[in-house]
């Protein structure tokens, strides 16, 4: 198989981990959104929280799962990658290369702040 040829089978596996990735933050995002508004809306409508209790933990449960899909689609990353680095593919051979690093842990919630920092000044 020519290097063009697999260079573009990976690039398209590249977009597909990244949209699976996207979908899976999205799905999270929805969750917490879901569970604003459900409390928002308990608290306008003067229902007592016992009344949300199963409502939020099974929405916590969903939350939780999507929290280790995305655990799980981070190792599915760095297995993309050592296939990529195995079949020779170099990482300057495509776009963006921000896949996850052998041993990389999750940091703390300053890439967060660093996105809604502009948020807040407008």
């Amino acid at each position: 198989m020519s290097i063009e040829k697999t260079v573009n089978v990976a690039r398209a596996v590249q977009v597909q981990i990244r949209a699976a990735e996207e979908a899976i933050d999205t799905a999270l995002g929805e969750a917490a959104h879901l569970m604003e508004t459900y409390i928002t809306s308990r608290r306008a409508l003067e229902l007592s929280p016992a009344r949300s209790t199963e409502v939020n933990e099974n929405t916590l449960k969903a939350m939780q799962a999507l929290n280790e899909a995305q655990g799980y689609m981070a190792e599915a990353h760095r297995g993309l990658t050592r296939i990529r680095k195995h079949i020779g593919v170099p990482a300057a051979m495509m776009p963006l290369d921000d896949s996850p690093k052998d041993g990389d842990k999750p940091k703390d919630d300053t890439s967060v702040s660093r996105l809604a920092a502009p948020l807040a000044t407008t």
